[in-house]
């Protein structure tokens, strides 16, 4: 008899902590003066765009597509065994200092009841591995990069692991002989374009939430944790 299993499942960036992965990646390659050049651009060409999004030309979900679609621009040329160094580091100096101590709180609640803790982000897919291994969180679901040569490209396996792929991704890497309880799971992010994978669960969480999502929690009558005056900016 296969085992149910309830899932628990969490946004890294703005749910998890408060800042964002470039943000992170960005200060490694100051301190450590390494990429800065391929930095720069891709910092310069996708912060640009960011007026046409607030009046409402672009949509968030495309600009927020176009960041983690690029932002394997930054490792470029970097074999796995280099860049692991540099996901350490980020992972325990940024991301560490800036976890939410009650969101992490529940994500233990989680664990102590039995729970299968993943964490679904955009992030850089084994970016997004060190991370839940500091963390404790065995399972991540990332956008994955494409090597060749045993170098990273800069270019990332599509689609990216946001909005409704968030939510592919996830049944991709779940067994199919995996029973999963849909309806009892979890889980928790902070943004609107996060719905897809808030609504595929019977226990969507609202953490920290944009206005847009707010809103619509409240609307739905779903669980909110904190608000929005420190969401992290991109």
């Amino acid at each position: 008899m296969r085992e149910l299993m309830i899932l628990a499942i969490f946004d890294l960036d703005g749910t998890l902590y408060s800042g964002h992965i470039a943000h992170g990646i960005a200060r490694h390659h100051r301190v450590h003066r390494v990429k800065r050049l391929p930095l720069y651009v891709f910092m310069i060409t996708h912060i640009a765009p960011w007026p046409l999004c607030r009046l409402g030309l672009v949509s968030e979900a495309v600009m927020r597509e176009l960041w983690v679609r690029h932002m394997g621009w930054t490792v470029r040329g970097w074999t796995p065994e280099e860049a692991a160094i540099a996901f350490t580091w980020i992972a325990e100096h940024y991301v560490q200092p800036l976890v939410r101590p009650d969101v992490m709180a529940r994500l233990r609640d989680h664990q102590a009841a039995g729970h299968r803790v993943i964490i679904v982000s955009g992030t850089l897919a084994p970016l997004l591995a060190e991370i839940g291994h500091q963390l404790g969180v065995q399972e991540t679901v990332g956008t994955p990069m494409v090597l060749r040569a045993g170098r990273y490209t800069g270019a990332c396996e599509l689609p990216v692991c946001q909005g409704p792929h968030k939510v592919s991704r996830l049944e991709a890497c779940l067994r199919r002989d995996d029973d999963i309880l849909w309806t009892q799971s979890y889980a928790y992010a902070d943004s609107y374009t996060d719905l897809p994978l808030l609504e595929r669960v019977g226990h969507p969480v609202a953490v920290y939430p944009d206005s847009r999502l707010a809103a619509y929690a409240v609307a739905q009558g779903w669980e909110i944790m904190g608000g929005g005056a420190d969401r992290p900016e991109v």
